[in-house]
Order: structure tokens, then sequence, then C-alpha cells
């Protein structure tokens, strides 16, 4: 009964058992399931109010930031006068008050750009620009048509905050009007804090990965074109445009292969409507987690921009290996639970399988299976003889029979005799006793194995190449040369005409060998390379084959030689053509001899 059939017949003995235990085990998979869905699902509504809360942070960090800058350094008299002074005043005059105003704020500027402050903008009530610290060289331009923020500011004299897209850069603008001592209004002023640095700042003090996309239809509107052809195309939804280098985004997660098609028209829907949404994928084989959070501008789009934060969840990464360990556990138990079916399988085929295991030691043992093995060696030699007789008898019928012929035929049919003489004698040896060790050199038994096989390897003009370091060993010559012979017939069996065999001797270590030989053959074919050493287990017709072959050359190795012998499909190239066949190869340890 081989091990299909022997699971069969398990299943059809325990096939309730077998049910109740598998219903068991997906209940609780489905269990295990479940539960690591729900704390999933708890895990990311958690960080979802995390990933809010660090937001709305560092938004009021940035606003503090600004208010302090505004009510501590910029609304003051000595600040705001020069402004006032250049309201309705000349170019020339406007141009003294603005270099005033730069030389009075420069050192208070100085130290802003130590928090990475860039922008601050002076602004007229009618909204146009008197003076841009970052820029001082750029005034003059009314910013109506495109910043809404300073508009606003002006028009409803109250300080106006948000994220805006400008015509350069964008950014979290912070506005406030700004009054003399008579509470009269005379201009804004702008503290913005760019998107980059919002994203720095993020991700120095949160420890994630922040992509700041804004809407590529906005920027289109608003932005000069040579500073909206620096943006990129966003990967995660290419309605969108981020402004950082290829180089810089090589190291952030994503890449234009990162989310599948199903994954982009998800993110471009929920980015579309606006929404805030949370979405778990694996990189390198490490969970991610990914949060989308829409940003309002100024003017109340609620979507003009997303921030993409990516952070790695040592959580769930834990929740997978919980998983996991759980699954394995259950795979362990199954094993378990399956071995024990198959040890009280056993003890119910215990009888049937002791008087099978006994009819095969008698079968091996019997004499009907010693004269099946000489008959297994004896057709090449019996061959042999019968072409010698064949041909000395036609030679003498047509008088052509001389001497170096006849003596040449009987020679071989002498040494063919001593051979089916010494093949009965090996077999004998085997199955009873063990021949006397002595030393040998490998390299004379595998001549002697293949001048058996000459005629056939010349009848069908087999390449066979010998590639042999001469190894002398102690141990037993006979039994080796048996185990060459069976190979070697199976490979000239196998091989067609112009075919290949290789046989190898290798010193792989001072006290390892290795023995192979390898044909062209087309190799064992399909499952029979697992069987190829059983005891009557033949992929040849009966007619031609007992089975017992490779069998007692495992018998051999293993028994007499204390070595290991292995079967494998190889393709080879030889003479600059590929080849397909088996590999047979014999390791053998000097010490163990």
């Amino acid at each position: 009964m081989n091990l299909y059939q022997k699971i069969i017949s398990i299943f059809k003995e325990y096939w309730f058992t077998i049910f109740i235990y598998i219903s068991f085990l997906l209940i609780l998979v489905l269990l295990f399931i479940f539960n690591k869905n729900e704390k999933t699902k708890e895990h990311l509504q958690i960080l979802e109010k995390n990933y809010n809360i660090q937001y709305d942070t560092t938004y009021k960090n940035f606003k503090i930031l600004s208010q302090n800058t505004f009510y501590g350094i910029i609304n003051k008299p000595q600040i705001y006068n020069y402004l006032k002074n250049s309201i309705n005043a000349s170019k020339e005059k406007q141009k003294i008050n603005r270099d005033k105003l730069y030389n009075e704020f420069i050192a208070d500027y100085e130290r802003l750009r130590e928090f990475n402050i860039e922008q601050v903008h002076f602004h007229f009530s009618d909204s146009t620009s008197f003076l841009r610290m970052h820029r001082p060289e750029k005034f003059g331009d009314n910013l109506s048509s495109t910043r809404y923020s300073v508009v606003k500011a002006n028009k409803i004299l109250k300080p106006v905050e948000g994220f805006e897209i400008g015509n350069i850069i964008h950014g979290f603008r912070f506005v406030y009007p700004l009054f003399d001592s008579s509470l009269f209004h005379i201009g804004s002023v702008e503290v913005s804090i760019s998107a980059n640095l919002f994203e720095n700042f993020y991700e120095l003090n949160h420890n994630a990965d922040i992509h700041f996309l804004v809407s590529k239809d906005i920027c289109k509107r608003k932005m000069y074109p040579n500073e909206y052809n620096k943006f990129l195309v966003s990967n995660e939804n290419n309605d969108y445009l981020y402004n950082e280098t290829s180089k810089e985004e090589m190291y952030h997660f994503t890449n234009n292969n990162f989310y599948s098609k199903k994954e982009l028209a998800t993110i471009k829907n929920k980015m579309s409507a606006s929404e805030e949404f949370i979405i778990k994928k694996y990189s390198d084989g490490n969970p991610l987690i990914i949060y989308f959070k829409p940003i309002m501008d100024v003017k109340g789009v609620p979507n003009s921009a997303y921030i993409v934060i990516y952070t790695n969840s040592e959580y769930l990464k834990q929740l997978d290996k919980n998983i996991l360990m759980l699954n394995l556990i259950l795979v362990l138990v199954s094993i378990l639970f399956f071995i024990y079916l198959y040890f009280e399988h056993d003890k119910l085929m215990k009888t049937r399988e002791k008087e099978k295991y006994l009819e095969q030691r008698t079968k091996l043992a019997s004499m009907g299976e010693m004269i099946s093995n000489i008959a297994h060696q004896w057709r090449q030699p019996l061959s042999v003889i019968s072409t010698s007789a064949s041909g000395i008898k036609l030679q003498k019928e047509f008088g052509v029979l001389d001497d170096e012929s006849f003596t040449k035929s009987v020679d071989t049919i002498v040494n063919q005799t001593k051979y089916l003489s010494q093949t009965i004698e090996d077999f004998r040896s085997f199955f009873q006793e063990k021949q006397e060790r002595k030393p040998f050199k490998i390299g004379s038994i595998i001549d002697k194995s293949v001048f058996i096989f000459n005629e056939s390897i010349k009848k069908k003009n087999i390449n066979l190449i010998k590639n042999i370091t001469d190894i002398e060993i102690i141990s037993y010559p006979e039994d080796l040369k048996q185990v060459i012979i069976i190979l070697l017939k199976n490979s000239i069996e196998l091989v067609e005409d112009n075919g290949v065999i290789i046989i190898d001797v290798k010193q792989l270590s001072d006290e390892e060998i290795e023995i192979s030989i390898k044909d062209s053959g087309g190799g064992i074919k399909g499952g029979n390379i697992n069987k190829i050493f059983e005891p009557y287990f033949t992929t040849k017709h009966k007619s031609v084959g007992t089975g017992v072959g490779l069998y007692m050359c495992h018998e051999i190795i293993t028994r007499s030689f204390n070595g290991r012998i292995k079967v494998e499909n190889v393709n080879f190239v030889f003479n600059f053509k590929t080849y397909i066949g088996a590999k047979f190869t014999i390791n053998l340890q000097k010490e163990k001899l």
C-alpha cells in the first residue's frame, strides 16, 4: 500500500473524526481572522485620531509662532509706521520707507528664519505688495486675483488663517490686519509656513513619512508656469502634485508601481469626495499604515491639498506574528493529530502489513528471486556468447575462419563465461556473507565494468566519457563493481544511438569520495524518481526488468559501504549540445568503509 492509498484508507476509517476535527479547526481559524480584523480596525481608528491630534498640534504650534511674531515683533509703531507713511506717497518716498522697514525688521526676520519661517509679507489695504522680507526686490504687484487670504483680511479687518496655494509656493497663511495708534486700517502683514516646512517638522517630531499633495487644477490656474513645471505628478493620485525632487522621493515608500490599479482608483474616488481615510498595505513584507487627510484652503475648497502620512506599524507586525504563531501551533497540532491517526491505522493494519513484509522477505530469499537476479545480469553476457558462437559458425561455413578470429571469439566466450560464474558468486556473497575487504582502485573497477559493455557501447555509438581521479580505498571491490555494472546497464539501455554517458570520480575532501554516472537517456519520468530504489519497482516492462537492480545498488552502498546513493534528473552540456538525463551519485566516507 503506497502513501496515497494509505491516506485514502485512513480517511475511510476515521472520516467522522477527521470531519469533526477539521470543522473545529475551521472555526478556530475563522475566530483568529475575526479577532485580527477587529483589532486591526480598532488600531486604525486609534491611529486616525492620533494623526488628527498630531496634525492639529503641529498646526497650532505654527499658529502660535505666527501670533508671537505678529503681536510681539511686528505690531509696533516703529514697524507699521513705515507702511502707514507710504500710503499714497511717491515711489521715491515708498522706497525710502521700504528700505527703512527692511533694515528695522531684518534682525528679527533673521531670528525667524532660524525657525524656518521664510515668508513675512507687508501689504497695503488694497492688497498691493509693499515689502516681501524674503524677496525685497519684488513689490508693487496687486495680490487681489491670487491671494484670497490677503484680500479677505483687508476686507473683514480680522486675522485670516488657512492653507493657500500661491504663485510660487503653497503653505499655511496667517494674515493680520494692521492698524495705527488711532485704529485706522493701514494694511496687513502675512506670516506664512511653507508646506515643506510643515512636512519636515511633522516628520521630525512624529517619526512618519509625509507626502504633501496639492491640487493640480488649482496650481495650474494660480502658479507661474515656470514654477508649476517644477512640480511632479503624485504617485498616489495623478490629479495632485508634489514639489519634492525624484532623488528625495526615492527615500519615500511610494513609487510608480507601489499601488495597484484598484487601490489607485479607490484613492482617487475618496480624494475627489474630500474624504479622510486610512488604508493598510504591505511594503517589503511589513505592514504599512497610510493616512489621507484633506486640507481645506482659505476659500473653502475642501480638497485643495492632501497630507498623506506613511508609518510602519509595529503593532500590526506583532499581530501578524501572533497570527502566524497560532497558525503554526494549529499546523503542529494537526500534524500530531494525523500522526496519531497514522499509527492507529498501523495498528489496525498490523497483521496485513506483517504478512506483506514476510512475503517480501521470503520472495527476496527464494531461489526463484535468485534466478531472476542472475538472469537480470546474464542477459548481456549470454548475448555476447551467442554472437561470438554464431560468428565462429558462419565464418567456418564460409571458410573464412582464421586462427586470430577463432582465438578472439573463444577468449570472449571464456571471459563472458567467467563473468557468468562470478555473477553467481557475487549474488551469493551478497545474500549470504560478506566478501573479504581489501585495497583496490576505483578506476580499475570502473574500467572492468565498462569492458563488459564494450560491444553494446560500440553498437549504439555511445560517447562514454570517464573523468576519473584514481583513488584507492579498502572495501569490497566486487560489491562496488556490481553497483557500477547495474548503473551502466540501465544507462546503456536508456540512451539512444549517439547518446552520452559520463562517469566522474572525485575526491571532494580528504575523507569524502563522489562517484557519479549521468546519461542522456531523458531522465526518470513523473513521480517514479522517488520510488526508484524501492524493491520490485521498475519502469521497464516485466519481461525485461525485475525491479531489483537499483534496490540492490542501494542496499550495497548503504550496507556494505555505509555510504549514500541518490538520483536526480539533470540537464548537462556535451560538445555544445544540451542533454537531459538521470544522474546517479554515490558518496563514500573513507573512515566509514
